[in-house]
């Protein structure tokens, strides 16, 4: 199973939305509690950190609106990026992308935003699995640009997010078929895709335990997972 449940934001501002959830008020105090979370769940469940590049950029409520900010990227390294790292280095097998903007780093949303999921990737040298917040928390943003439910999910998995999260009712079939048109298109790469999906396939057969191929598994799938 997963735990979608440890919050690696970090604000000392007792009006922001997520402080009574953070583990601490600077990243000195955050970041061995977060990495501490992940160790002690280790051999229990997947421990997924959020909400990244860290929601104590701003006070604003993500479930409703879109939080920004115009803090610098050096003032993020120094007191968002912390907690993350230290989580990365414990271990976290996934890490929640935010409905977060950090303008000086990129004009949208950080799970949109494959500036965001380069640094992550690259910079804080994460290589599990990129899941988003709450993708219907999107359209209540209210943005007009954040109203369509199905091409708010191509933007995702063009971005690179390695699982979309619906809490809630979704057309899963128009999904797929617009993701999958994107990839015929040439708007997203299949490498990405496949990407994706061997890391996700790999996760489930650790967490099923089984080591040889699936029972019903296709030679090219086999060839893939084994």
């Amino acid at each position: 199973s997963i735990n979608f449940g440890i919050v690696a934001d970090v604000t000392s501002d007792p009006q922001s939305f997520i402080f009574e959830r953070t583990l601490g008020s600077t990243a000195a105090d955050a970041a061995p509690r977060v990495a501490a979370a992940v160790t002690g769940e280790r051999g229990l469940v997947l421990s997924t950190v959020k909400h990244f590049p860290g929601h104590g950029i701003s006070p604003g409520d993500s479930h409703v609106s879109i939080p920004s900010s115009s803090i610098s990227i050096d003032d993020w390294r120094a007191v968002h990026a912390p907690p993350f790292s230290a989580a990365i280095e414990a271990g976290a097998e996934l890490v929640m992308m935010g409905h977060l903007q950090l303008d000086a780093v990129d004009p949208q949303p950080a799970s949109l935003s494959a500036v965001w999921i380069s640094t992550l990737r690259d910079e804080l040298g994460f290589d599990g699995i990129i899941i988003t917040d709450d993708m219907l928390m999107l359209e209540r943003s209210g943005r007009p640009e954040l109203a369509d439910t199905v091409q708010n999910s191509v933007r995702a998995v063009a971005a690179g997010n390695s699982m979309l999260l619906y809490v809630g009712a979704a057309d899963v079939a128009a999904i797929v078929d617009a993701i999958a048109a994107s990839v015929r298109a040439g708007d997203i790469p299949e490498s990405m895709i496949d990407d994706a999906a061997e890391l996700l396939l790999a996760t489930r057969r650790a967490l099923s335990g089984k080591t040889g191929p699936f029972a019903h598994c296709f030679a090219e799938c086999r060839d893939r997972v084994s």
